[in-house]
């Protein structure tokens, strides 16, 4: 009788391995926080005047929008806010190449997202990343709309591979990157024994990848520092996996191609394969974390490890979004062993409270 008094308070007080609750005013917060400094990319893209990409951002958008409301109309109910809703069709525009056909790009965010909310992803707090999905059977559909792996295994050998590329007109340099890289090279890093190579300051601004969210690394660091300064709690899973995935690209790539080790390229792997976007935006959506702080470190450094094996050292159109897909299910395990702790954790702290209840009623 007294185990099941106790499972019965436990059971009526856990926090389910089903998705999390949210209070909806904290959503509404984040996505509104979260379209904001979007918008910010959405206007350097028009000021660019990469039109073909607000034509797929903004299909996908309508698509993603549509699903919602033919959802509701079937089931009777809303299953996402509608900031919410306008975010996933954002991040899936900015994912998609800006050479995507408008017409695929409307069709598959309707179709597969409509199928996702109405079959999988009921709640915005489930398990999985809806625009992970998305983008990952977009690829599959229209692969050839991909920007191509650049990277061999002799440039994976080499200590500075984005250098090379640089230099190759891989990546395009601007007319301030020569100015402003001079004055640091002369003013400090000449100091410290180091130069810094022409073209790095373009990368971090513009990188010219025909996928959105892989272009401005600069805007998507400062919305970072926007997002997560008020609540340091919540950049411990992006700057874990940072420090992680980095670490391993520096100490392992070129020596697992052959190279030396302790020479890998952390630069390109950072601002390559939208490596921060994915971090910033994508990595702890609603309800795909752990709750817990240890839970939370676990998982970042988890990410980085995935990361690093499926995106390498950067440069692949695809290999990030993978990474968060993965992720979402060993966090699934990840929340399932926090559970039992809990759940082992409350067992004892009841039993004694049960037992101090006993020897008081003695008395």
């Amino acid at each position: 009788m007294k185990n099941k008094s106790i499972d019965y308070k436990i059971k009526n007080s856990l926090i389910s391995v089903k998705p999390y609750i949210y209070t909806e005013p904290s959503i509404s917060v984040i996505s509104l926080r979260m379209l904001i400094l979007l918008f910010v990319q959405i206007l350097v893209l028009i000021f660019t005047k990469s039109f073909d990409a607000i034509k797929v951002i903004g299909f996908s958008t309508a698509g993603t929008l549509l699903a919602s409301v033919f959802c509701q109309l079937i089931t009777k109910r809303q299953p996402y806010h509608f900031l919410t809703v306008v975010l996933q069709g954002v991040l899936f525009g900015m994912l998609l190449p800006e050479t995507f056909p408008i017409v695929s790009v409307l069709s598959i965010s309707f179709f597969i997202y409509f199928a996702l909310i109405l079959f999988v992803a009921k709640n915005v707090n489930t398990w999985v990343n809806v625009v992970s999905i998305c983008v990952i059977l977009a690829w599959i559909i229209g692969r050839d709309f991909f920007p191509e792996f650049i990277l061999t295994k002799d440039l994976l050998q080499l200590k500075n591979p984005s250098a090379l590329l640089i230099k190759e007109g891989a990546f395009p340099i601007y007319n301030f990157d020569v100015t402003i890289t001079e004055v640091l090279n002369n003013s400090l890093f000449n100091n410290l024994k180091v130069t810094l190579p022409t073209g790095y300051l373009s990368l971090l601004w513009d990188s010219h990848s025909i996928i959105p969210a892989f272009r401005f690394n600069f805007l998507t660091i400062v919305s970072s520092i926007i997002l997560y300064s008020d609540d340091s709690y919540s950049g411990i899973i992006p700057s874990t996996f940072l420090i992680v995935y980095s670490l391993l690209v520096r100490c392992f790539v070129p020596f697992m191609a052959g190279g030396m080790f302790n020479q890998g390229d952390v630069i390109l792997a950072l601002l390559t394969s939208g490596t921060l976007f994915c971090a910033v935006f994508l990595i702890q959506w609603f309800g795909t974390t752990p709750f817990s702080l240890i839970g939370k470190i676990v998982y970042g450094i988890l990410c980085g490890i995935v990361a690093f094996f499926i995106v390498g050292c950067g440069n692949s159109p695809i290999g990030m979004v993978y990474t968060i897909l993965i992720c979402n299910v060993l966090n699934m395990m990840i929340r399932i062993i926090e559970e039992k702790i809990k759940l082992k954790s409350m067992k004892k702290n009841l039993a004694k409270i049960q037992e101090e209840n006993k020897l008081d009623e003695d008395k």
